[in-house]
């Protein structure tokens, strides 16, 4: 099979940088509570990836198997940490099947990290020379956003940059099930049954029972090492989630004429509130964690801290234009254009972030249940 030399190199790249200490002892196979019996993770991931068989790795539905506990990097005698190796190949995977291709590279590889956010302070000083109502200057008076940005223009570009979401994803996760599907991507097959959990079922049947171990996040409760990677992840889930659904009930208020600037007591911002704090204590959690157990499982990638780093952003700026609002202080319109920057961000680049890991994930665990392994 031919090898490519550069993806040693990517998977440096993305944050795999001990690869090369793997001595192939398989000791990180044997402790893992996610690896099955038959063709077990994250061993055969460990030697393709040294020999740069990257077009195995990209049809492999193990490296999204794979949670990450970092068992198999605690107890790898060499410090090979292969739980930082299979989320370097989680990270090419996501390059290689997104839409465009060539742009989801430029979130291997730092040097493209000013640029990602030059992009939409760019586009942040457009809208105000061009289209919001006093320019750059800050209205009077008590501090209203929609003075300043009508709450019109922000879901408006909110309905454009979810619309291209939905897109680029729908194009990278077909792109995947496809080579899934194929023959060359049927890497071994071990039929166990019929029913959840025993596979193979229909496609539907294994995608519903997909979306249920996401939502309930059964496999990271499996996890000993990283054992606050379920809490942490489930705040930072749920946050998200109850965030998105405080949005969804302002953009009904909106319709109906009511103003936003809604008090402290109004379901939308209790709802939004809560998820703010679950977000926050989260991602706190998450980053507190790597930088304690760093020399033991690893600190993580560039790609993973992009996404973390900018997510920790969302969290702190939405909170902060909150209470300068409610303080009435006018650098409350700052705040809140640094906080709309971060949001773009996280929303925008989700189909080659991190983010893209609840996609690729859920359509790995629907092939493997609805094909078996």
């Amino acid at each position: 099979m031919d090898a490519d030399p550069k993806l040693v190199r990517d998977i440096f790249n993305a944050g795999g940088k001990t690869l090369k200490k793997c001595m192939q002892c398989a000791t990180c196979s044997v402790v893992c509570p996610l690896s099955p019996d038959e063709n077990p993770f994250p061993r055969k991931e460990m030697i393709w990836a040294q020999w740069g068989l990257k077009n195995k790795l990209l049809k492999d539905r193990d490296v999204w198997l794979c949670y990450q506990c970092n068992d198999c990097s605690a107890y790898c005698p060499r410090g090979a940490q292969p739980g930082q190796v299979m989320a370097a190949l989680r990270a090419i995977t996501i390059a290689n099947y997104s839409f465009p291709s060539w742009f989801a590279r430029l979130f291997l590889n730092a040097a493209y990290l000013p640029l990602l956010y030059v992009i939409p302070i760019i586009l942040m000083g457009i809208y105000f020379a061009s289209f919001a109502p006093h320019g750059f200057a800050l209205p009077a008076g008590k501090v209203v956003f929609s003075n300043w940005i009508p709450h019109e223009h922000v879901e408006a570009v909110g309905l454009a940059l979810g619309a291209w979401v939905f897109f680029a994803v729908g194009v990278g996760i077909f792109r995947y099930w496809t080579a899934l599907s194929s023959e060359k991507g049927r890497i071994y097959y071990v039929p166990i049954g019929e029913g959840e959990g025993k596979g193979p079922m229909d496609v539907v049947e294994g995608l519903f029972y997909a979306v249920l171990d996401v939502i309930f996040h059964r496999r990271f409760n499996e996890c000993e090492e990283s054992k606050y990677r379920f809490y942490a992840h489930f705040g930072v889930f749920y946050g998200f989630i109850l965030l998105g659904i405080s949005t969804l009930i302002a953009v009904v208020y909106m319709l109906q004429g009511r103003p936003l600037g809604l008090p402290l007591t109004d379901p939308a911002k209790i709802i939004g509130n809560i998820g703010a704090v679950l977000l926050f204590f989260g991602a706190s959690w998450l980053v507190y964690e790597r930088f304690v157990k760093k020399d033991r499982v690893g600190f993580g990638g560039y790609f993973d801290w992009f996404f973390l780093g900018n997510l920790y952003a969302v969290a702190i700026t939405g909170i902060l234009t909150e209470a300068l609002r409610v303080a009435n202080v006018a650098a409350a319109y700052y705040m809140y254009a640094i906080h709309l920057i971060f949001v773009f961000v996280l929303l925008i680049y989700a189909p080659y972030s991190k983010f893209a890991h609840l996609a690729y994930r859920t359509i790995a665990l629907a092939h493997e249940k609805s094909f078996g392994r």
